[in-house]
This record gives structure tokens, sequence and C-alpha cells, in this order.
């Protein structure tokens, strides 16, 4: 069971942060999942929302920011003053500070990231140790066209639809709600030779249906749930 944290430990830190990483690591996590977007210049970085207002000080959508109005932003204050301060993360300071750390999972948000982020990963070293995902067709199967390593496709209902479209595609990874997860289902997309990761856990009693239903891991904003469950070891993807 691989216990994914979710932009980082972002129970405990403010989500696609350093702190929220760091704190991953520290927590035992197995690995990172982080999201992609591209900013008005160009630039990769690490956030989740198409809207800024949430999770920081500024509003607008985030494309219309170069990274240098994305620097002034603080992103950290929303959740408590300890954070002040934390400015947004680029895929290159991630790379750097993270990826020779732990293996990381990056879900493509805005599917005009792709060809960028596709020649990121092919420039760069470490790429093994990176998933990419996305909710996006368009941007896993163009990843898939460029990317050695595993692709997941991030959906909202999981059904043989979805697998027989994920298989077509070389997708080896299906990343549904947990609350979608069921035993039949699971052993479907096995069966298919698909991992699946499951996310949408809000309550400790989503653990016990990962390990009931013999997903393959989870995102969760609190990994450890997953790492101290009774059932859980610890592994790499198959």
């Amino acid at each position: 069971m691989l216990a994914i944290a979710h932009r980082g430990a972002s129970a405990y830190a403010p989500e696609n942060t350093r702190p929220a990483f760091e704190r991953a690591i520290e927590i035992g996590a197995n690995m990172i999942e982080t999201d992609v977007q591209m900013t008005r210049d160009g630039e990769l970085v690490l956030f989740h929302d198409d809207i800024v207002d949430r999770t920081s000080d500024g509003v607008g959508p985030l494309a219309d920011y170069t990274l240098d109005e994305l620097r002034r932003l603080d992103i950290g204050a929303w959740m408590g003053s300890e954070f002040a301060g934390e400015r947004i993360v680029t895929l290159d300071e991630f790379w750097d500070s993270f990826v020779p750390r732990i293996t990381v999972c990056l879900e493509i948000k805005d599917p005009l990231a792709t060809d960028s982020l596709v020649r990121f990963l092919s420039e760069n070293e470490l790429a093994d140790r990176v998933q990419v995902t996305s909710f996006s067709w368009s941007a896993v199967t163009r990843a898939k066209s460029e990317i050695d390593g595993p692709i997941g496709f991030v959906c909202r209902h999981f059904n043989e639809d979805i697998l027989d479209r994920c298989v077509a595609r070389g997708i080896v990874q299906i990343c549904p709600p947990v609350a979608e997860l069921s035993v039949e289902r699971v052993q479907s997309a096995h069966e298919r030779g698909l991992d699946v990761r499951a996310w949408g856990i809000r309550e400790r009693s989503d653990i016990d249906r990962l390990f009931e239903t013999g997903a393959d891991g989870a995102t969760c904003d609190s990994p450890d749930w997953i790492t101290n469950h009774a059932s859980y070891t610890g592994r790499s993807q198959r």
C-alpha cells in the first residue's frame, strides 16, 4: 500500500509548499503528489487551483500571473501565522530539493502545461522517480507518447469503460475516488495490468476501504493515516 502525500502532507502544512513536502518526508510517506500548472510567462509551478484566491493573498486566474508576480503572493498565511511568507514553488526548485529524496507524482492540472512538462522530464535526470497523472485524456495521452515512466488517469467514475480506455492508451494506473472502490472493480483493474491509486480520502474509515478492496495506494492529506494502519506494509509500485 503506497502512502502518497496529497499536495504534500497538506493536513499539517499549506498544500504544495516546502513545509508540506518536508512534513511528508518526516512522517514517512512513500511518495509526494503535487500539481503542475503554467504561468503566463511559461514557467512551471506547483499549485492546485486555477484561481489563486483560496490559498493566497492574490485574486484571479493563476495563468494571468507571471512567475515574478506569483512570487509576491503569500501562499501560507491562510493556514496559520506560522506559515506566513511561504512562496510558490517552481518545478525546478521542487526537482532539486525533493526528487532526489522521495519519489513523486506530478498531476497535470492545466493541459496547456503538458508539452512543457514533457520537455522538462526529457531534459532532466531522475525522471525514473516520477509518475505523471491527470484528469485530462489529452494530457495523459500526450505524456504517454513521450515519457517512459508510469502514467495514470485520474477519474471521477470507476467502471469497465474507463478501464478499457486506459488499457487502449497504454496507461498503467487508474486513480478513482475512494468511494468508488470495490473488491470487484479493483480486481478487474488488476486483471488488466492496472494499478489502482485512490483519492478523495476524508475519514479514517476510508483507509479501511483501501485495504479491504485491495487498492495499491492512495493520495491522502494525512499519509500517516495509511502508514499507521494496522494492515500497512510499505512497498514500491509494481
